[in-house]
């Protein structure tokens, strides 16, 4: 490969001029050295052509070049100023001052750490470099970053997340729901530690609304460190404690028909698909409903010819295989679904009082929350079940923090819940990290990285699976 080819491959700078081109060991070794007859002195800003001396080469780590690897033997020169009778040594603009590794090489590293599939141990052996440089570069780079939020916006979300790091087993994300930002990772969900950070909070008064999971000790910070504030309970959490509730009826009559595993109450209640139909709603979400009225708009005004779901009837009413006596039979997921219910009343009330909790979850307004609320709970204690009494004692519990989920629709933990897959996935590929510090700096980066404009959160690879 020619010379000049060679500097527009490597993206150098006309200023510099390729003396020779070696290859040794699956390595390129490229020798450059500065055109430049004058260089300014950094000292007194005038210009000098007087050469003090030549400096011994030293190799510098570059990007790879047809997927070899490239190193750059750099020749340097020093020169003496003739105004100030200083010596400096020129730079070529490759690395910065004392370093090997080049400063493209760098930006090349910076964004490996922003992709999170990838490992810290995979991007050094890409990037022929240690892992302590990887960790070094990325660092010098968020070293400006703050160690803690300093104004928090109007409403805010908590929930802890599995790290295994040196401060404990969870850490704490929080988010603006709202507008979808990342705010910080916290390093424990202890109590110490959380009111520890928030008395660091300037605006602690000005904040309206924390949404959090069911978990007494983010309340009790919530009721200490902002007093203007009320607490949200995420819908997702409240709503799992009604379908578990449910579930353990079914588990429970899987033990009851377990003597006799081939009898077909015994097999209905223990197939893993009717579990799901189980939990299954008839009700439709907040969500659901919004995006069926935005495609019925589009399809009315004839922008698409795909036309709106009707989830009752094509979901329930659409067919399903299942096996019965050693054949496989087309029946509707409705009549699948009344089979289930069928092997026992308790489990037909219990899926009743399911579907009108989340008929109040997703149809009531704030206005009439609490009054259904305190009538399902009425319910739920009238018929009996332990389950459900054990559910609805919950919802009784922290009545007026659900309550307060009503308010707002944009009321969720959902953008959190998103955020902690993320940092799973960070923390699964990686085998854990053990620095509290390099895991919050780099997750932020990623989170902030990954719900940029593109919006793009997800690799290919997440969602096949």
């Amino acid at each position: 490969m020619k010379k000049e080819e060679m500097r527009c491959l490597l993206k150098l700078d006309s200023s510099i001029d390729i003396t020779k081109i070696e290859e040794e060991k699956g390595e390129i070794n490229i020798h450059v050295k500065s055109k430049k007859k004058k260089v300014r002195c950094p000292y007194c800003n005038n210009f000098s052509d007087k050469i003090h001396d030549y400096l011994k080469p030293s190799k510098v780590n570059y990007l790879k070049t047809s997927e070899q690897h490239t190193n750059l033997i750099v020749y340097k020169r020093r020169f003496e100023c003739k105004v100030c009778n200083k010596s400096f040594t020129e730079d070529l603009g490759l690395t910065n001052k004392n370093q090997s590794v080049s400063l493209k090489l760098k930006q090349l590293i910076l964004k490996d750490c922003l992709n999170r599939d990838k490992t810290i141990k995979q991007i050094s052996i890409d990037n022929k470099v240690s892992e302590t440089t990887v960790r070094a570069i990325f660092l010098e780079a968020m070293k400006n970053y703050p160690d803690e939020v300093k104004n928090l916006p109007e409403v805010i979300s908590l929930d802890e997340v599995s790290t295994y790091t040196e401060e404990g087993v969870y850490s704490v994300i929080l988010n603006d729901p709202i507008h979808r930002v990342t705010l910080d990772i916290l390093p424990s969900r202890r109590k110490e530690a959380l009111l520890k950070y928030f008395s660091k909070v300037n605006n602690r008064a000005s904040v309206k609304a924390v949404i959090c999971d069911l978990y007494k000790t983010y309340y009790e910070v919530v009721k200490i460190c902002f007093p203007n504030a009320i607490f949200v309970a995420d819908p997702f959490h409240y709503i799992s404690y009604v379908s578990k509730g449910l579930d353990k009826i079914r588990i429970r009559l899987v033990h009851e028909y377990e003597n006799d595993k081939k009898s077909k109450n015994y097999k209905i209640v223990k197939n893993r698909f009717n579990t799901g139909l189980l939990l299954k709603s008839f009700n439709e979400t907040k969500v659901e409903r919004k995006k069926r009225e935005e495609l019925e708009e589009r399809y009315n005004k004839g922008l698409t010819k795909k036309k709106p779901v009707d989830k009752y009837n094509d979901y329930w009413y659409s067919k399903i295989k299942v096996k019965i006596n050693n054949k496989m039979v087309e029946i509707y997921r409705i009549d699948r679904l009344n089979e289930i219910l069928g092997v026992d009343k308790d489990l037909q009330v219990a899926y009743t009082l399911k579907e009108e909790f989340l008929r109040i979850v997703y149809n009531v307004k704030y206005e009439n929350a609490k009054e259904e609320i305190q009538n399902w709970i009425k319910k739920c204690k009238d018929s009996k079940i332990p389950e459900m009494i054990e559910a609805s004692k919950t919802i009784e519990n922290w009545l007026d923090p659900i309550v307060n989920s009503f308010l707002d629709e944009r009321y969720s933990n959902g953008f959190t819940e998103a955020n902690n897959n993320i940092i799973d996935k960070i923390v699964d590929r990686s085998f854990g990290y053990k620095n509290f510090k390099f895991f919050r700096l780099r997750a932020l980066a990623i989170l902030h990285q990954s719900y940029s404009s593109d919006r793009k959160v997800f690799s290919k690879k997440d969602k096949k699976r």
